[in-house]
């Protein structure tokens, strides 16, 4: 069942803390080396829940939802949500603001890999210092005078207040390459600049999750 399909799920049911996970849920993850939480954890629960046969790929499960369950089996937390939507080692459905497993089972580690051994060589704070001296020197502080008007999105032909911002002169840098939100801490590739370089922003993996959404879109 796809995200498309899936309904939300019917809490009030779910009142009883869960003793163990199901069989094909411990066989999968021992199958693709996932860990699962322990059981009697906020996050075991959350992942029981979601595991449970006539849950998994079908129903979600939302904020609102979530801060219930704890409620209904007596368990204490102060983000509810954070329990469901903390990284397990497997794939959920694409739907905002809703948790629910993909089924069949799919591993998804990424969120799990990336963490291991994470670590920045360096002194920190000196690390720091250089990051905020570069956004002084060419944004902060760069005097008003130099800024200039600029196009948010320069695919389109706009030139009202909607899709004009002003611009630090490091801007011009990018020009007609990036699509821009007012405040510049968010950017877009444009399609030309995409196309050249996808390689480069993109995995093949994520070429490919493009390529089946786009389809999904347009065939």
């Amino acid at each position: 069942m796809s995200a498309a399909t899936a309904k939300r799920i019917a809490i009030a049911s779910y009142n009883t803390k869960y003793a163990a996970y199901p069989a094909d849920l411990l066989t999968f993850c021992e199958n693709h080396k996932v860990v699962p939480p322990s059981i009697t954890s906020l996050r075991g629960q959350a992942l029981a829940l979601m595991a449970q046969p006539e849950v998994r790929g079908q129903l979600y499960i939302e904020r609102d939802d979530a801060t219930q369950f704890f409620k209904n089996i007596a368990m204490t937390t102060g983000d509810a949500i954070q329990q469901f939507n903390k990284a397990t080692g497997l794939k959920r459905i694409k739907k905002r603001g809703a948790y629910c497993l993909t089924y069949p089972y799919e591993a998804d580690t990424t969120d799990l890999d990336k963490r291991k051994g994470a670590a920045i060589s360096g002194d920190r704070d000196t690390a720091i210092e250089h990051i905020k001296s570069w956004w002084r020197t060419n944004l902060v502080d760069v005097p008003n005078s130099e800024w200039q008007v600029g196009h948010l999105d320069p695919t389109v032909g706009d030139a009202s207040d909607a899709n004009l911002a002003y611009q630090p002169p490091i801007q011009a840098k990018y020009r007609n390459r990036f699509k821009w939100n007012a405040y510049f801490q968010k950017m877009w590739p444009t399609a030309d600049e995409w196309i050249s370089k996808m390689n480069e922003y993109h995995t093949e993996a994520e070429q490919r999750a493009m390529l089946a959404a786009l389809k999904a879109k347009f065939e």
